[in-house]
């Protein structure tokens, strides 16, 4: 399992970099559109949609909400705040699961209105930072890749306080710390190598966005554990070989963008 992780992570890394940094800002966007349009799809198979043409729909929806949230720029504090707040609603999730999921499991439209939140917000931070400076969109990526390998690696050699035991039994409070550690790594070598004779105020932002998204990433990965729990699935899909879905690798991602973005517009 491990060899197929490195594997598919080894190809799939570089093709990511070079999209962030070589694509074009309408490049960058369709992209990031098929990316939703699979996310999406596999989060119906999560919500027992499992018709193609109720699939297809609730795609089409959340390209169209992106879509026209992203062309009106005063939209962009609003759709933050209110993930923000989503999110910490999250959080009550994860902690109280099993017993304070019995909403989200039952109702519908609380499953549909959760999935616009795990997708809008993250697609309509990627292109807002992307389009103000390419090296934010991997700078992020760079951030939520070195919590994961810590986390694992941390959490392997050294893990024995389990973190969620009901929602991931094999996550650590040490893997947590491992992730936190090796982000803080990433964060000091990137002001080192982008940003030319950098003050200590450029290290204390960065190392705190990166404490941030090192912890924020950890709710993406218990949420979608959650969802998957109570659709009773190991993987939302298995288009990654030693991955699963394309959800499963974007889970932290769609907690971490939007708290970063807003974070960075305050602070930067």
């Amino acid at each position: 399992m491990l060899l197929k992780r490195i594997l598919t992570a080894s190809i799939i890394a570089p093709i990511v970099v070079f999209g962030v940094l070589a694509l074009s800002q309408t490049g960058f966007e369709l992209s990031l559109a098929l990316i939703l349009i699979v996310g999406s799809w596999e989060y119906c198979n999560l919500i027992q949609i499992n018709h193609l043409i109720g699939k297809a729909l609730y795609a089409s929806v959340v390209l169209i909400v992106t879509y026209f949230l992203n062309i009106e720029p005063s939209s962009l504090t609003i759709v933050l705040y209110a993930a923000a707040i989503w999110w910490l609603v999250a959080l009550v999730w994860v902690v109280m699961y099993p017993k304070g999921s019995r909403l989200l499991s039952k109702a519908l439209l609380i499953k549909l209105i959760n999935g616009l939140f795990l997708f809008v917000p993250m697609a309509i931070s990627l292109i807002s930072l992307h389009l103000q400076d390419r090296a934010l969109v991997l700078f992020l990526l760079i951030l939520i890749w070195a919590a994961d390998i810590g986390a694992y690696f941390a959490g392997k050699f050294f893990g024995k306080n389990k973190l969620c035991p009901r929602v991931s039994p094999g996550k650590t409070r040490e893997g947590v710390y491992g992730g936190v550690v090796l982000s803080q790594v990433a964060a000091i070598s990137f002001v080192y190598v982008s940003i030319q004779t950098p003050s200590l105020n450029d290290f204390l932002i960065f190392c705190f966005l990166a404490l941030v998204v090192s912890i924020v990433s950890v709710l993406g990965d218990l949420f979608e554990s959650v969802l998957k729990r109570i659709a009773e699935v190991k993987d939302s899909g298995n288009i990654l070989p030693g991955h699963g879905g394309l959800l499963d690798r974007i889970d932290s991602l769609t907690s971490s963008a939007p708290i970063f973005f807003l974070l960075f517009i305050f602070l930067v």
